[in-house]
């Protein structure tokens, strides 16, 4: 799997800061590809299904681009606490009471949420539209009830159904901003974010941002364990039809499937994106000044790729925007990952984030030729996101083009990784203590590995490391051992700082007498 680091500017978005200020409320708080294993969409008894949205992309696609209408600037000056004291009242929701299993409420626009969005129903009535009514949302004054427009319409809603407790209906899943949405399994909290589409994320230009413009929401059948959602997303470059199937549970699955039709040409198309925050972790040689240990919604980047490789790369907060490429054609799973579930490695009452949701991503069919993205900006806040992840297909995207994908999110607390193999518990790295006959100056890396077959391994001969560089430098000292405290191996080395003149990619894994891998390949920029 090929590495390259190429630093760019790049732009985050403030509907991604949005999204991540959310999340901090404590919880009271290309070829097209083909799509033989997507669940087929149950059309409504009005015959009103994906097929219809797809066509309104495609004549949406064949027009000029027109921005949304926006909301009145009072509003959009409201910082975010302010939004949050406007609530939409629980006995309003969608299908209260109608024993549907789902429910569906509302978010208010203001602050970051600047234009309004067409919400739908469909039933067995028809489809038609679901007006904005402020009878529905309390607001800490008369006065400020009485300024908001009667038409002013909703920025975007979450759905609700049992989860942690087969009693009380829990959040599952939320779309808000652009073309954000966030997934729960049980006993999760909101951190990462998925969008509908990434454009020309890094690019001198700066980068476009997609929104979803309209929605419809199917009613679920009775008892069901399922529901569908139907979207449309517009942006200067590209229209697009999306399907979302959810189906909520330990592991929360969202199907996607999405049809674009492009507009002009794009440079760099971002499909199935997600994004996240990192500020630091075990692995910063650098941090700020708090009680915490560690402080992030995802720590890792896993990818499956075609040839059976596993590859796990740590995040970084960098002290300069850092663009990796890995080349995944055909690739077979991706996503960005919460693995340490410890609460004393984060020592954060407020924010849980031991409790912060993966999301791993399955492709459906052949997507082709391509490669992965990551982009890790320089952040010293923890509301902004600053972790992307998407996949770019290597083929040019052209103005006039159709183009098609299906994917599966699942977002849960699971490996990801297969059980068979070892997998990265910890990455620690530091200044390396003066030792008598070792070299000065000088950076320890020690990586720890856990399960597949390393439990049952004790001959320190049975477990062989491997560490390479990806340009001529010296690593010293490279050595496994058995940590019993894991019940797995650690894998340690030296770098020398004047190795470090610049980013050394490095890439290791651990392999049985017979050179064959028993861990997934750790990989990582280690910086000067």
């Amino acid at each position: 799997m090929a590495l390259v680091a190429t630093p760019v500017l790049a732009q985050s978005g403030s509907d991604a800061q949005a999204q991540k200020q959310a999340s901090k409320t404590p919880p009271a708080k290309a070829a097209p590809a083909q799509n033989a294993d997507a669940p087929e969409a149950a059309p409504a008894p009005t015959g009103f299904g994906y097929d219809q949205v797809v066509a309104q992309a495609q004549t949406r696609a064949g027009k000029p681009y027109t921005p949304p209408a926006q909301i009145p600037k009072f509003l959009k000056d409201f910082d975010f606490s302010r939004l949050d004291q406007i609530k939409y009242k629980r006995d309003q929701a969608l299908w209260r009471d109608a024993g549907l299993g789902f429910e569906a409420m509302f978010y208010h626009p203001g602050s970051y949420y600047t234009y309004p969005v067409h919400m739908n129903l469909v039933n067995a009535n028809g489809v038609m539209p679901f007006a904005f009514d402020k009878n529905r949302y309390s607001y800490p004054s008369d006065d400020l009830k009485n300024r908001i427009p009667d038409d002013l319409g909703y920025a975007g809603f979450k759905l609700l159904h049992a989860l942690n407790d087969p009693n009380k209906l829990d959040e599952i899943q939320s779309f808000l901003g652009a073309s954000y949405f966030r997934g729960l399994g049980a006993d999760e909290h909101y951190g990462l974010s998925a969008r509908g589409l990434a454009i020309d994320t890094g690019s001198d230009k700066g980068e476009e941002f997609p929104l979803f413009t309209d929605f419809w929401l199917v009613e679920p059948k009775k008892d069901g364990d399922s529901m569908t959602v139907y979207a449309l997303l517009d942006s200067p470059s590209v229209s697009g039809a999306y399907r979302f199937e959810i189906k909520p549970g330990t592991a929360t699955v969202t199907h996607v499937e999405v049809t674009l039709f492009t507009r002009k040409p794009i440079a760099k198309l971002g499909i199935a994106p997600l994004t996240s925050m990192f500020s630091w972790g075990e692995n910063s040689l650098r941090r700020l000044d708090d009680f915490r240990p560690e402080a992030h919604d995802s720590d890792g980047m896993l990818i499956a790729s075609a040839n059976g490789e596993w590859l796990w790369r740590p995040l970084v907060n960098p002290q300069k925007l850092w663009m990796n490429q890995f080349s995944a054609g055909n690739v077979r799973g991706f996503g960005l990952l919460q693995r340490d579930r410890k609460f004393d490695h984060y020592q954060d009452l407020e924010y849980e984030y031991e409790k912060r949701p993966n999301a791993w991503i399955t492709p459906q069919g052949d997507w082709g030729e391509g490669h992965l993205e990551l982009v890790q900006i320089p952040s010293d806040s923890e509301v902004n996101d600053n972790i992307a992840l998407y996949w770019v297909p290597k083929a040019p995207v052209t103005a006039n083009q159709r183009l098609h994908f299906a994917y599966d999110i699942k977002w849960s607390s699971e490996l990801a990784a297969p059980d068979s193999f070892g997998h990265t518990v910890a990455s620690r790295i530091g200044r390396a203590a003066v030792v008598p006959g070792q070299p000065r100056n000088t950076v320890r890396v020690a990586i720890e590995f856990a399960g597949g077959d390393l439990g049952n391994l004790t001959d320190p001969n049975a477990v062989q490391p491997r560490v390479n560089a990806m340009r001529d430098a010296t690593i010293n000292n490279i050595q496994a051992v058995r940590n019993p405290h894991t019940g797995g191996w650690r894998l340690t080395f030296l770098v020398p700082t004047d190795s470090l003149d610049s980013p050394l990619e490095l890439r290791a894994f651990l392999a049985d007498v017979n050179g064959g891998a028993l861990t997934e390949t750790w990989t990582y920029a280690l910086s000067p």
